[in-house]
């Protein structure tokens, strides 16, 4: 096994002197190499010395939370987990399980500098400026039904389906190019539409913010918020609108196709994407009607499930109540239920429209229509953080736990999309599932042939050898005596 080891390593087996040559054991370096690098980089590992010092932690921190990243990047799984683990690595220092529950409290304490520190760094490293910022909500649930009453863990609108779970609200602000700007936790019975005032003037206290656009989706929109974004904190808004709750004489004028003269291309690649629009002056504000072939055509698909539904439910009436408006069915004075005709022609009527309302005086319809495109760059997070990084089901049970898992996975999420941001150009895109792949095959082979230990470098294939070099990690030797490792990692 040595020998085919060292080969794959590029050596020649007969420059090894002997026989009797075995693998002790097989270790990953290639997710510590990163973490420690990007620790380093956005100076985390600073950071969190100083924070050791403050509370007075009497284990190395940044060593704990090194080895939990390495393994939110890797595979997923619980602090219990992570702590059995570890020995699958080369690079960090042994860490008692204890400690690795103990730092969630400290980077819960911490969250706030992070946060701050990641933007301030990501705006150096990538240029950025933060003019627009992208807003949502979504949630997180946990394994249990049981609620606390004051504590973060409650039952409320999950957007997982998990019907009768505990759960809490995060919200997450991201710029542009998918960097993180900064998040909060509520309660999990929290209405979306009050967490935008906390996270916006998040952005003004920490960020010394002075013009920022904020784009954010319908679930956010309220007269109130509104008002409260310009008058509050003089800033402007891009915001999905209730094309179904707006005044009936605005509503006509953006449900009649002859007002639609202009074209926009939602993706200049797919012709069957361009979209038809509109645009007039309301109360100080553009309200922007778009029309989308496309869109039409998914509208009608999905009514149409519905209406087969609805034929479905007529014939077991016991399960209609409840799902009677879902379905477009009533209920005559007799208590007999049928298909209601004028909801479905109404419904007809918004098919493949929708409107967004801007305070901008300054963006044109096509800017404007440009940042809302991009607002579906925060769900593509969110898929990151539920699926990639599997932040949810938790399995925490105190407000402090809960807050420094959530911080522990954004820290994860800010150290994953800087790798892509990295390694993705023109020439070839990478996935997550790529960076993973690829850092999968960074291994070493801890090899003994008689009484000397080397480690023995596994052979790049072409992907991983691209991706560590986008990465800047440095290569390793393909022989490596034990004793000199950690001048390595």
């Amino acid at each position: 096994m040595g020998e085919k080891l060292y080969t794959l390593g590029g050596g020649d087996p007969r420059e090894l002197l002997g026989g009797g040559l075995r693998e002790e054991g097989r270790y990953n370096y290639g997710y510590v190499q990163l973490v420690r690098r990007l620790l380093i980089t956005y100076g985390l590992d600073k950071l969190l010395g100083r924070a050791q010092e403050r509370h007075h932690v009497q284990f190395d921190l940044a060593n704990a939370v090194a080895l939990m990243l390495v393994e939110r990047l890797h595979e997923p799984s619980s602090k219990h987990r992570n702590y059995h683990n570890q020995g699958e690595y080369l690079g960090l220092k042994p860490v008692e399980l204890q400690h690795v529950y103990r730092s969630l409290n400290y980077l819960a304490e911490e969250s706030e500098r992070i946060q701050k520190r990641i933007w301030e760094k990501n705006r150096h490293l990538f240029n950025a400026s933060l003019d627009i910022v992208f807003y949502d909500v979504t949630t997180f649930y946990f394994d249990s039904e049981v609620e606390i009453e004051g504590a973060l863990r409650q039952k409320g609108f999950g957007k997982d389906g998990k019907i009768g779970k505990t759960q809490i609200v995060f919200g997450l602000l991201i710029d542009k190019e998918k960097n993180p700007v900064g998040y909060r936790v509520y309660k999990g019975n929290t209405w979306e539409g009050q967490t935008i005032r906390d996270a916006i003037s998040g952005l003004r206290k920490d960020y010394a913010l002075d013009k920022v656009v904020v784009v954010a989706d319908r679930g956010m929109l309220s007269q109130e918020n509104r008002e409260w974004i310009e008058q509050e904190n003089g800033y402007e808004f891009i915001l999905g609108e209730r094309l179904r709750k707006l005044p009936s004489a605005l509503q006509e004028h953006l449900l009649n196709l002859d007002n639609y003269t202009k074209t926009w291309k939602e993706d200049e690649k797919d012709e069957k994407a361009t979209v038809r629009y509109c645009s007039l002056e309301v109360d100080g504000r553009t309200v922007i009607g778009t029309y989308s072939k496309k869109r039409a055509d998914k509208d009608r698909h999905e009514r149409e499930e519905k209406l087969l539904k609805a034929q479905k439910l007529l014939q077991k009436p016991d399960n209609i109540e409840r799902k009677a408006r879902q379905y477009f069915l009533h209920k005559d004075g007799k208590a007999l239920w049928s298909l209601d005709e004028n909801k479905i022609k109404q419904s007809e009527r918004f098919d493949g429209f929708l409107a967004i309302t801007t305070s901008s005086a300054t963006l044109t319809p096509e800017q404007t229509l440009d940042h809302y495109r991009n607002l579906f760059t925060i769900e593509h997070t969110f898929r990151s953080f539920k699926t990639h990084l599997e932040t949810r089901p938790m399995f925490h049970w105190t407000d402090k736990r809960i807050e420094g898992h959530i911080c522990l996975c954004y820290m994860a999420y800010a150290l994953l999309n800087h790798c892509l941001l990295k390694t993705n150009r023109k020439d070839h895109k990478y996935s997550e599932n790529d960076l993973r792949r690829g850092l999968d095959k960074m291994q070493l082979s801890l090899v003994i042939e008689g009484k000397r230990e080397f480690y023995l470098r596994a052979r790049h294939e072409a992907g991983a050898a691209d991706i560590a070099e986008r990465l800047g990690l440095p290569a390793l030797p393909n022989l490596i005596p034990k004793n000199l490792i950690d001048n390595y990692l």
